[in-house]
């Protein structure tokens, strides 16, 4: 089905209800996929479901995308004592959502994984609206893995999650769908945006939405022994942009920003454009991580989070590895003596950087969010 941006289509009003929250891993793929169906199909109406705390409903006001709240909690273990209000939180979940669609009538639903899916799709199932799914790791969270068996259809972002699901699954190939700003930026305009000189050095250190506590301390220690001072007095271009996270407090960043040509904030609202001006990036390996670093051509080094279900972003790195695009570290054996190692190293491999961020571009699924919209359109068209 062919279609430009904007096309009218016949019977064009739909209801899309889109049910993504708990990390931006999550939050930012709804969001594209989104932005490409709001660009397809102007008419159409667009509604997020999520938690009112989350980042999802910041994303919803800040996007002007309509916002409908669920409860939802992460499923723990029968025997942890969080268990019973997991079952409470989800019920309520269930009853917002049936009431959410008996109000919407939705057309179709979308779930990017996470737990907010899960009452909003168990709802979908029950009340037989068709749903779509979208996984962005290399191997699929609990949530997509037990909803593909309902789904119409379910997108993909890496060849090696096909074994994850039944073969009676339809599954797409497409990437992950990364916000449309990704690519439309360039190096110099994004240093000229925040105003970093033109000749620096720059690194960019984040650990997710919500922080990483081994890459913070690692900054935290980089001139314990002057040694960061010593690498700046050879090579004054350096800096380092640190993201600490939002779960942590603001005293982290300030702490972190008295280090010599390092300054620190909890989140960058402006992340795209940082990792535009960046010259190397430090981070987790999350897959939505992977996509954006992908989208811009950054050479990076990645430490999975350790704890992650099924340890999926050891996966999503060792993909980026073994491309030649990114360097791997386990998290255990990253420290601020790591750190300071790989930006030694950086800083003077040129060649090899600019070799890894083409490399990591090759990567990139521009046409992603386009795809996915294209194949939800096809579903109610």
């Amino acid at each position: 089905m062919a279609l430009e941006k904007g096309q009218a289509l016949k019977n064009d009003s739909k209801t899309v209800l889109i049910a993504a929250g708990g990390t931006s891993g999550h939050i930012f793929p709804a969001l594209a996929i989104a932005k490409e169906l709001r660009s397809l199909c102007p008419s159409w109406r667009i509604v997020f479901c999520g938690v009112t705390d989350g980042l999802e409903h910041k994303t919803a006001l800040q996007e002007n995308i309509e916002f409908r709240p669920v409860t939802a909690q992460n499923l723990p273990s029968k025997n942890d004592p969080r268990y019973w209000s997991w079952v409470k939180r989800n019920v309520s979940g269930m009853r917002l959502s049936y009431k959410a669609m008996k109000e919407l009538k939705p057309d179709i639903v979308i779930g990017t994984g996470g737990y907010v899916s899960a009452p909003v799709l168990t709802i979908a199932k029950i009340l037989r609206i068709p749903y779509v799914l979208h996984e962005q790791n290399s191997i699929p969270g609990r949530a997509n893995r037990f909803f593909s068996k309902g789904a119409e259809k379910v997108f993909i972002s890496y060849d090696v999650s096909r074994s994850y699901f039944s073969k009676k699954t339809s599954l797409y190939l497409t990437g992950n769908p990364v916000r449309p700003d990704f690519y439309h930026l360039d190096y110099e305009s994004a240093r000229e945006s925040i105003g970093l000189d033109s000749d620096a050095f720059a690194v960019l250190v984040m650990g997710g939405s919500l922080g990483a506590k081994t890459i913070n301390d690692a900054v935290r220690g980089l001139d314990q022994n002057g040694e960061w001072s010593q690498l700046i007095e050879q090579h004054p271009q350096l800096s380092i942009m640190v993201s600490t996270g939002t779960q942590n407090d603001e005293s982290v960043a300030e702490q972190l920003s008295t280090i010599p040509q390092v300054s620190a904030t909890p989140f960058y609202h402006d992340a795209p454009l940082r990792i535009a001006a960046c010259d190397f990036y430090v981070g987790r390996a999350g897959a939505m991580t992977c996509a954006e670093i992908t989208a811009l051509g950054k050479p990076s080094i990645l430490i999975p989070y350790p704890f992650a279900a099924d340890d999926h972003q050891t996966e999503n790195a060792n993909v980026m590895k073994r491309a030649g695009a990114a360097f791997v570290c386990d998290d255990r054996s990253f420290n601020s003596r790591t750190l300071l190692e790989v930006i030694r190293s950086a800083v003077v491999e040129k060649d090899l950087l600019a070799e890894m961020g083409a490399k990591a571009k090759s990567l990139a699924t521009p046409y992603a969010s386009c795809m996915i919209a294209k194949e939800i359109i096809d579903l109610l068209c």
